[in-house]
């Protein structure tokens, strides 16, 4: 999924549910973070190919036990899984159908409902020809791509990649080089029509193919450079790539038990902690996209590796990375995600940087990431407030994710609900008669957080249910007396917003004690804990015992205090907004192997306060949307989006490429801003303390700025002006 909002992973927090219903803080886990598999690395001893492989199916074993002893509805190692694992490593292996054969799966195809007898037996057959057919073939798409890169493509010769080439892997190996150029050919094609000057129809004919040959030609080089590069880092991989599969192997078997259940080497599990509150390690560098391609720095994060380098200024540009025993990875021409994705294997190892600096000099630096106190950088992820000021005066609070106090003597001080809490305070002091909290793309957290989040909103009471393996249903309780704020709240909700985002909007739903607006959200209502990869872990010592890989694990269901559950349906909004992201996105209803839940009887503890004027302030406000140029127009391209979703053949030819390109878009205008309600500003106290930090000014002035843009705040604003009223 490409998409320019980020989907946050949750943090661990240490509620076993299948053994000890009464544990006060709990695992909470949001949505899956879009991982690019391929870039993964084990951080592990370098083996023999032999001892690599005998390990990971022991790995994989333990995966199977440990989900069958904990996992709250495990499923039977059967044909059926056997057949989604060999499915779901090739998905993993090889998404684009470049590298593998239809000869080769073939060879592959004797395993495909053994699987899991290969797993139960710790056998190793089917990984090492898997590793012995997957070596083969990534040497020969490099030797190919070097091949193809040497004739220039003709972009206006009449040729297409029809829907049948794209999705079924080539016939045989002779078949791979016309399926890879057709590829290539289609992403340049792709980095053209994003790059193409928006006058060029008007151009003369000789200017536009003088065009196209220069930089048609930049762009083969750039996507045959992005696959050799790809290719370079699974085959020249420091742990061998019989490591790197057997990785991908054990995350496909964690997989298709449920979309939640992950294995963690050792970096994935530190990557996935700092996501929602962990202290990370990090170099200290923001990138930017390079304008010509690559990327560069954007600015330094005070106090961190790259800040104290003293080599390193804003508009440097990535040249190459190298790590110890490796070859040097070319990056002149690399996108920022898959820059993103390739320092993710750095890990701990140490990265011989060469930069070219703005004003023309190569420099070479090397750097390890370190852990770096809050600086330039601490809002980032964190709680962000404003006031906006019209007819009348409401606070908007941004929540990005529930990220938790890790590791402190703080006792839960620094996390979202406290600092929610403290910006609710600074914002009652601006006189404020309505509340926006806005959970849009939050993909979740902690539930404790999430427990105390909903009670700054509610007295004392039961905010969720949860039922394990056992059957066993608990209940989660908000045990402290009193509210931080009681006046009118409005939530913002999308189908991005999951897990504890949908834990708090349908819990203050329930005690009508907010109106949800927005779009269903994402339907994930399942907990998780990440558990040592060690099948004899108990109650008393899980926490204690320290493995190098990690399992998360699904072990238990949330349920609403109404009995009823988000889980594969979502939270519906009081106010439904349509909403583009809704074309795109895949949610909990969409993975294969997600979970289905029912409802359970209603908490006998829980008393919601007054029904709210839902009713009339949905036929109030769905009068302001049906008149709303913006949200018509967003109707139209979320019908007209549907329609062109269906996939067709790719023509190779430029003049084709563009003529269905503008087809595609002929009805995606962009839509009106809305009209201004309200002005947008800092609280007195956050003014005063961005007086003292130039970056953190510039980064609130941008996001106010979208704020007085968002037309969905502009719905949410007049609610509450609304209920200000009833």
């Amino acid at each position: 999924m490409n998409s320019v909002y980020t989907t946050i992973i949750s943090t661990p927090i240490y509620f076993f549910i299948s053994f000890i219903l009464g544990i006060l803080q709990a695992a909470f886990y949001g949505m899956k973070k879009l991982r690019a598999a391929l870039f993964t690395l084990l951080f592990l001893p370098t083996l023999s190919n032999a001892q690599t492989t005998d390990r990971v199916a022991n790995e994989a074993f333990v995966i199977t036990r440990m989900v069958n002893k904990f996992h709250v509805e495990p499923r039977q190692l059967n044909a059926s899984f056997s057949a989604d694992v060999f499915k779901g490593m090739l998905d993993k292996a090889d998404e684009d159908r470049i590298f593998f054969t239809q000869n080769d799966i073939g060879r592959l195809n004797p395993y495909r409902a053994v699987i899991a007898g290969e797993i139960k037996q710790r056998n190793t057959a089917y990984l090492d020809l898997f590793i012995s057919i997957y070596k083969q073939r990534l040497r020969q798409a490099d030797s190919l791509a070097d091949f193809i890169v040497k004739t220039p493509f003709n972009f206006y010769a009449v040729e297409k990649l029809t829907v049948a080439e794209d999705t079924l892997f080539p016939a045989a190996p002779v078949a791979m080089r016309p399926k890879l150029y057709k590829k290539l050919k289609a992403n340049a094609l792709d980095e053209l029509d994003d790059d193409i000057p928006d006058d060029f129809k008007t151009w003369p004919a000789v200017k536009q193919k003088k065009y196209i040959d220069s930089a048609g030609l930049a762009a083969q080089k750039k996507v045959v450079s992005s696959l050799k590069r790809k290719i370079g880092n699974i085959l020249q991989n420091s742990y061998g790539i019989e490591r790197y599969l057997g990785n991908l192997y054990c995350e496909t078997i964690a997989s298709c038990f449920d979309p939640h259940t992950e294995f963690f080497p050792p970096q994935e599990k530190e990557n996935f902690e700092s996501e929602l509150g962990k202290q990370p390690f990090q170099f200290g560098f923001r990138m930017k996209e390079d304008k010509n391609g690559g990327v560069l720095i954007d600015n330094l994060e005070p106090g961190s590796p790259a800040y104290k380098s003293g080599k390193l200024n804003k508009g440097d540009k990535f040249m190459s990375l190298q790590w110890d025993g490796r070859k040097a990875v070319d990056v002149s021409d690399i996108s920022p995600d898959d820059f993103i994705e390739l320092i993710r294997q750095s890990g701990h190892n140490k990265v011989l940087f060469t930069m070219k600096k703005t004003d023309g000099p190569i420099v070479q630096l090397t750097l390890e990431r370190e852990q770096v106190a809050a600086g330039g950088g601490e809002d980032d992820g964190r709680v962000k407030s404003f006031v906006l000021k019209g007819k009348t005066t409401v606070g908007y609070i941004y929540l990005p994710a529930f990220y938790e106090d890790w590791e402190s003597n703080n006792e839960g001080l620094n996390g979202c609900a406290n600092d929610v809490g403290r910006e609710i305070i600074k914002l009652k002091k601006e006189n404020i008669s309505g509340l926006i909290l806005d959970l849009r793309s939050n993909g979740g957290g902690s539930v404790g957080e999430a427990t105390e989040l909903a009670g700054i909103f509610i007295d004392a009471g039961p905010v969720a249910q949860v039922k394990s393996k056992d059957e066993k249903v608990a209940t989660i309780k908000d045990t402290d007396r009193g509210t931080v704020f009681d006046g009118p709240l409005v939530i913002m909700v999308n189908g991005y917003s999951a897990s504890a985002s949908e834990m708090v909007a349908g819990t203050l739903q329930d005690y009508n004690r907010a109106v949800i607006i927005g779009s269903p959200t994402y339907g994930k209502a399942t907990m998780q804990v990440v558990l040592p990869m060690d099948t004899t872990i108990t109650p008393e010592n899980f926490s204690k015992v320290v493995t190098e890989d990690n399992l998360k694990l699904t072990v238990s269901k949330l349920y609403r205090v109404t009995g009823a559950s988000a889980q594969f349906k979502g939270v519906q909004p009081d106010i439904a907004l349509p909403d583009m992201l809704d074309v795109y996105i895949s949610k909990e209803a969409d993975e294969p192997f997600a979970l289905r839940s029912g409802s359970i009887a209603p908490n006998k503890y829980y008393t919601p306060y007054a029904p709210l004027p839902l009713k009339t302030l949905a036929q109030s406000m769905q009068t302001e949307i049906d008149t709303s140029q913006f949200f018509n127009m967003i109707k139209k391209l979320v019908a007209y989006t549907k329609q062109q979703k269906a996939a067709k053949d790719i023509p190779l030819n430029i003049n084709d490429y563009l003529a269905l390109n503008m087809a595609n878009n002929a009805g995606t205008t962009a839509p009106l801003p809305p009209l201004k309600k309200f002005i947008v500003q800092s609280n007195a106290d956050e003014q005063e303390r961005l007086q003292a930090n130039s970056l953190l000014k510039e980064m609130n002035e941008d996001f106010s700025k979208r704020v007085a843009a968002d037309a969905y705040i502009s719905i949410a604003y007049d609610v509450l002006a609304k209920m200000k009223t009833e």
